[in-house]
């Protein structure tokens, strides 16, 4: 039975517009969107934990800004949406359960703080569900960072190609990929609509969402 790694910004919860607007509300003003950038440099600040995309943004974007101005700008609109309003997208709630009364072992695998996905997955009853999470806040590494995706190994107790990642992150689908983990990636457009054909490229399977996947083939 394979070890299961989940994201879940994305994968899980339908909850990328609560980072990626308030972004581009940001970078708007110095006259670029996130999406304007190449792959590459949208997937290392997607790897990056809040504290260090709130200094990357103050160092090399909006200058003007103090980090306590950036990471307040954030804060406003984040806390709120994790601790009362983001919901899973369709049947993802119920795979989940399905999962976890076979008997998989769970975790998750996000570049989001702990205590925003701590707040949205007790909300929804899920929290549970995961033996342990790994996050940049936790670990003190990125989710881009090949000692990241070896925590979460050691932590399964597992071979890497006995685990598996589900994420819509094209940067995250290439780390693991390199650490051995065999990888599924996620539709989640329109938000990683542009990286959908390297993401088809690079990842071992893909699928619409974690609802539409076959239990039998990760056992």
């Amino acid at each position: 039975m394979k070890k299961l790694i989940f994201d879940v910004d994305g994968t899980i919860l339908d909850s990328m517009h609560i980072w990626i607007e308030p972004q581009n509300r940001l970078f708007s003003k110095y006259g670029f969107t996130l999406e304007d950038l190449k792959k590459e440099e949208k997937g290392k600040i997607e790897a990056l934990s809040v504290e260090a995309m709130c200094q990357y943004i103050v160092d090399e974007i909006a200058k003007d800004m103090t980090f306590d101005q950036v990471r307040q700008y954030f804060e406003d609109v984040i806390y709120d949406a994790y601790k009362d309003n983001l919901m899973p997208k369709p049947g993802n709630l119920e795979i989940l359960k399905k999962l976890k009364d076979a008997g998989f072992s769970m975790s998750v695998a996000s570049s989001t703080p702990y205590i925003y996905l701590e707040m949205a997955l007790k909300r929804l009853g899920i929290y549970d569900y995961f033996d342990f999470f790994a996050t940049p806040d936790l670990l003190d590494m990125r989710k881009s960072d090949p000692a990241f995706w070896q925590y979460s190994i050691k932590k399964h107790g597992a071979k890497p190609s006995d685990c598996v990642l589900f994420d819509d992150a094209l940067y995250a689908i290439k780390a693991a990929k390199k650490e051995g983990i065999m990888t599924v990636g996620l539709e989640d457009f329109p938000w990683n609509e542009k990286e959908w054909e390297y993401i088809m490229e690079k990842a071992d399977l893909t699928l619409p969402t974690i609802a539409d996947m076959d239990i039998n083939k990760f056992m």
